[in-house]
């Protein structure tokens, strides 16, 4: 390398917590398997790209915009899994293939008939909407090209669509489907929209500045440079990280890239392909993103430097974690290299001035946070939270509990407290900082002002809003004068109570009493704070089957033979996380 790279001792300690293995990518059958769709294949969703705390998992197939497109086997096989779910990939199903592939088809409206009345005769056996089963091999076989289901926009889908992927079935890793030869019309290069470059430690500068600086990117294709052409200096230890999205032709989505690759001096220093990746490690993408940048401006940019908790295995090159090191007086070149799966390429490139370091003090460790600094001493003492140990923070009226691996650095911990608001049952306590990620569920407990004793089964925690009056439930439970929890993010929790039952409204009561030729009884199911726990719905006393679209609050009974002629009377009751309970009685006549 033409630039010098030299690390300090404890950043070397680093180096040994992560295994980057160099691997040429596999190949994969190009001619086996057909689309799951006659459709042509417009991508809303590519594989890998950076979703809210995960990778996306497959592609996601645009329908037109409606439901009810045809899904197709992609080969012949078995159908292996069936989950129906209000959350999450809605109706969905896996069919394993015998070379060793499994197909997943997600967000269906429903299922081929064979397969629909597989699903509801477990449904009505077990008395319940969300089933998860796993068919043996023979028991529901597939050929190729049989129609499986129809697309559609169940769980938590944002419109309608075909999530689809394909699976290792010995591992259970997904593996991007367009290496499989599938053709998408892409002629059009990814976007490159900024860059930002760190100094990694107290000796380290950008421009001359201890913080971060981010640089706006205009042009396109190979011709992408920085706005302005600004002048970069660098010194001691920096990293960089770039803002990219990826489309295709005839659709504007702004899809995630398949490889990011960065040259210093026409060296390869780093790179990652979104070839494949294990569930396990999916959330570790808010170690990959820059995620302070992400919670305060939305902006995703894509970090090259390492985390020590950091243990994805999309890289398949790093030197020096990520983290380079510039300390002589000449002129290196940058370059960015962004590709997607169809091989266009899109380039960056710049100079940086490097100067030597003015100082030779060892890094600060425990710096990650991105606390607003004070000069004002603390109510309460810091922390220094170690990413490869559990911590615990105490005081006297809040415990934090967190795992090993909880965290992907080493950071000081902050902790405050402010006033109650109107109708909590405890200080607003500031849980260290909302910009640090939170990769396993840490335990919070918090003790309660005020709470009398016949809603302690009513208390839960709750976080608060940017606007500092309104929140959400974070669940939890009374536990020996504590309410606890589990949370994923930092930020300002409280103890609230939820002592309301859910509404239970019918979108078309005017049928009740004219069900001759009705289809469906649909209700609306909402509740203020917990969120629906569960329901059941009774017609003439028998268990009926009510599908929950939890995205829109919708409850939805499909008439079949529980629906006699003359009255009928359906019962249904609703249930929060707090076990506050709705009841609605309808009679109906046919």
């Amino acid at each position: 390398m033409h630039f010098n790279i030299k690390f300090p001792f404890t950043i070397l300690i680093f180096l040994v917590a992560i295994n980057l293995s160099v691997y040429s990518q596999k190949q994969y059958p190009t001619d086996y398997f057909q689309p799951p769709m006659d459709i042509r294949l417009l991508l809303s969703g590519t594989f890998g790209e950076l979703r809210s705390n995960h990778f996306h998992s497959g592609i996601d197939i645009k329908t037109n915009g409606a439901s009810g497109q045809l899904v197709y086997a992609i080969a012949d096989g078995y159908v292996s899994r069936i989950k129906v779910s209000a959350y999450g990939f809605g109706k969905a199903i896996y069919i394993t293939h015998p070379n060793g592939y499994v197909s997943v088809y997600a967000h269906l409206s429903r299922y081929n008939k064979t397969i629909d009345d597989y699903v509801k005769k477990a449904q009505y056996s077990r008395e319940t909407f969300e089933i998860e089963l796993f068919p043996v091999a023979g028991e529901l076989p597939i050929k190729k090209r049989d129609i499986v289901a129809y697309s559609g926009n169940t769980g938590s889908s944002a419109g309608p669509h075909l999530h689809f992927e394909i699976r290792d079935e010995a591992s259970q890793k997904p593996i991007n489907p367009l290496l499989f030869g599938y053709e998408v019309k892409d002629f059009f290069t990814p976007r490159i929209t900024s860059v930002k470059i760190y100094p990694e430690d107290a000796n380290s500068r950008v421009n001359g500045a201890e913080k971060a600086i981010r640089y706006l990117v205009e042009g396109w294709g190979e011709e992408h440079r920085l706005a302005k052409r600004p002048t970069i200096s660098l010194s001691g230890n920096v990293s960089f990280a770039i803002q990219v999205y990826d489309q295709q032709n005839d659709t504007d989505n702004k899809n995630g890239p398949y490889s990011i690759a960065l040259y210093i001096d026409d060296e390869l220093v780093y790179q990652y392909d979104m070839e494949t990746f294990s569930f396990d490690e999916t959330r570790y993408a808010n170690s990959l993103l820059d995620y302070s940048e992400y919670v305060r401006n939305s902006a995703r940019l894509q970090r090259t430097k390492i985390d020590p908790g950091n243990k994805l295995s999309i890289y398949t090159k790093v030197e020096n974690m990520g983290v380079f090191h510039f300390n002589d007086d000449q002129e290196h070149s940058i370059k960015y290299e962004v590709k997607d799966v169809m091989g266009n390429a899109a380039l960056l490139a710049f100079n940086v001035k490097s100067e030597k370091a003015a100082t030779n003090k060892m890094p600060i460790p425990f710096q990650r946070s991105a606390s607003k600094t004070s000069s004002q001493e603390p109510k309460f003492p810091l922390s220094n939270f170690n990413y490869s140990t559990p911590n615990r923070y105490s005081q006297a009226s809040i415990i934090v509990d967190a795992p090993a691996g909880a965290f992907y650095d080493s950071f000081i911990f902050t902790y405050d407290t402010v006033r109650r608001i109107s109708g909590s049952f405890s200080p607003v306590h500031k849980i260290h900082d909302k910009y640090t990620p939170i990769h396993k569920s840490i335990s919070l407990s918090i003790r309660p002002v005020g709470l009398p004793v016949e809603l302690n089964d009513k208390a839960l925690i709750v976080k608060m809003k940017d606007d500092g009056k309104n929140f959400s439930s974070a669940g939890g439970k009374y536990e020996r004068g504590y309410v606890v929890t589990r949370i994923s993010e930092f930020g300002d929790y409280t103890i609230a109570v939820d002592t309301i039952s859910p509404k239970i409204t019918p979108v078309n009561p005017g049928v009740f009493t004219k069900m001759a030729g009705q289809k469906q009884i649909r209700l609306t199911i909402t509740d203020k704070l917990t969120g629906i726990a569960g329901y059941r719905g009774h017609l003439n006393g028998k268990w009926i089957l009510m599908e929950y679209d939890a995205k829109n609050g919708l409850l939805v009974y499909t008439i079949d033979e529980t629906l006699v002629p003359g009255q009928n009377t359906l019962l249904v009751e609703v249930v929060d996380a707090k076990n506050n309970k709705s009841f609605f009685v309808a009679t109906l006549i046919l």
